[in-house]
């Protein structure tokens, strides 16, 4: 089964595979918000999403064995993240490392954002002043800078919460 659905970070992505896998589909892939999805018991499993940024394929084939070998198994992987699933309850990271991750991963959202914004806003200008074609182009960047202004916040957010968790 295909089903759409966006969501704006790692947690909410698990959020929503246990969602799933409650009601009896677990995931097997997830490419730009369209998931794929094989029927299972439900709560048969427990999801958690990897950040492979910076990783050489040599270092994810070996975290792909180290985890195989405490009975988690490799499900897919999106641009710079993976999908594991379990039959048992994991984590991948510590408190501490997830709430690394996550300011690395928001620490360059707001200056792509704004330099979205600016170039949306100049290939208005071009399209009032030069020709409509320009339009196209300004709507395409002006939706790449909202989904990184809505990235960064979803990011801020789950930043205060994790920090929330910790105190």
């Amino acid at each position: 089964m295909k089903k759409f659905n966006y969501t704006m970070n790692h947690r909410a992505d698990e959020a929503y595979m246990a969602e799933m896998c409650h009601e009896g589909w677990a995931a097997t892939g997830l490419v730009e918000g369209v998931w794929t999805f094989e029927p299972c018991k439900p709560d048969q499993y427990t999801f958690r999403v990897g950040y492979l940024r910076g990783m050489s394929g040599g270092q994810v084939e070996e975290l792909k064995r180290r985890l195989a070998g405490e009975g988690i198994e490799f499900v897919s992987r999106y641009s710079f993240w993976a999908i594991f699933r379990s039959e048992h309850d994991f984590q991948l990271y510590t408190p501490e490392e997830e709430l690394a991750i996550c300011e690395k991963i928001r620490r360059p959202m707001p200056w792509g954002s704004a330099v979205s914004w600016l170039a949306a806003a100049g290939t208005l200008w071009l399209g009032v002043k030069v020709s409509g074609w320009f339009g196209i182009l300004c709507a395409v960047l002006a939706l790449y800078a909202a989904m990184c202004t809505c990235l960064g916040i979803s990011y801020t957010r789950l930043i205060r919460r994790l920090k929330r968790e910790r105190a």
